[in-house]
């Protein structure tokens, strides 16, 4: 589930502040990720289809047939003989699995064959009708006395951005002494890779928003915990929140089982590396690759995501 601005891992939290919109507890997810899973599934279903009719194109003729007698089984490959138009049987000697798993495949692949189709078909149609921007049109619209009587269910652009900049939270107090590099925007960081990071992520602040070290409540061996990405990113036309480790000391064993640790509950929690997490690395020998970060910047601009509530 990609995160949209304003959106709650846990249903407990209390350290974002005392805002109506946290008080009410709400979680938002992005309606356009429903549209991209269905295009995945499209395309992994057609994908399939394709694997079903190659192999059947080339799969044994006829079918199998089989019985039991006592605790042993026999197989039989049946097919129409082409000059006799009758059916035959052939008894399939056991040296000759592979002819059986063929058969037993084909009759597989012929009974899926049509369910392929029918959630093709469904998915193809839903990709085709489902548009959720237009329930965020249909907001924009009202004129500005009715959008300040009404509760939207779309979270729009501009609300997105003002909430935000009045989002208030408590920074990470761990270490503090090693917040002494400043960045272009005038806060701290603990190291020049996440000064570079920072910088090139300001260099875009007409698309993208970030904040550094922004607390995220998320569940871990069944509890509720705090962790703090080292970017959270908002990106501004849609709403779509992305989160971004900088691994900057692959070198220490230590370092990187914590690493190991936080990415898998980033993933227990349906934060997916190279969806919702980015990571960037960096050891004493392979210093950050900055060419590496402006293309993970310049890709976060062009998202088209929409966002909404729950």
């Amino acid at each position: 589930m990609v995160r949209t601005y304003m959106e709650k891992t846990c249903k407990s939290s209390t350290h974002m502040g005392n805002s109506s919109a946290y008080g009410k507890k709400k979680e938002e997810k992005n309606t356009n990720t429903i549209k991209e899973e269905a295009q995945k599934e499209l395309a992994k279903l057609e994908k399939m289809i394709k694997a079903v009719d190659k192999f059947q194109s080339h799969a044994p003729k006829g079918c199998l047939k089989y019985q039991n007698k006592g605790n042993s089984t026999y197989f039989y490959q049946q097919y129409m003989n082409e000059q006799t138009k009758q059916w035959e049987r052939k008894y399939i000697k056991k040296d000759n699995i592979s002819l059986v798993r063929k058969l037993a495949q084909k009759h597989y692949y012929t009974v899926l064959r049509p369910a392929l189709e029918r959630n093709i078909k469904a998915l193809r149609n839903f990709i085709r009708q489902y548009h959720p921007e237009d329930m965020e049109e249909i907001y924009e619209g009202l004129s500005v006395e009715r959008k300040e009587l009404i509760e939207p269910f779309m979270s729009t652009k501009d609300e997105c951005i003002r909430k935000w900049f009045e989002e208030k939270y408590e920074v990470n107090n761990l270490y503090p002494e090693n917040l002494r590099f400043e960045t272009e925007q005038g806060e701290q960081v603990r190291s020049k890779s996440e000064v570079i990071i920072a910088n090139i992520l300001y260099q875009h602040k007409k698309d993208i928003l970030y904040k550094y070290e922004r607390p995220l409540e998320i569940f871990a061996d069944g509890k509720c915990k705090t962790i703090f990405p080292d970017f959270t990113i908002l990106n501004a036309r849609t709403g779509r929140i992305i989160y971004w480790e900088h691994a900057g000391r692959m070198d220490d064993p230590y370092y990187t089982n914590e690493l190991v640790k936080k990415m898998n509950t980033y993933i227990s929690n349906n934060l997916l590396p190279g969806r919702d997490v980015i990571v960037t690395f960096e050891t004493m020998g392979n210093a950050l690759d900055i060419s590496v970060v402006k293309k993970l910047v310049s890709e976060m601009c062009v998202s088209k995501q929409y966002m909404t509530k729950m």
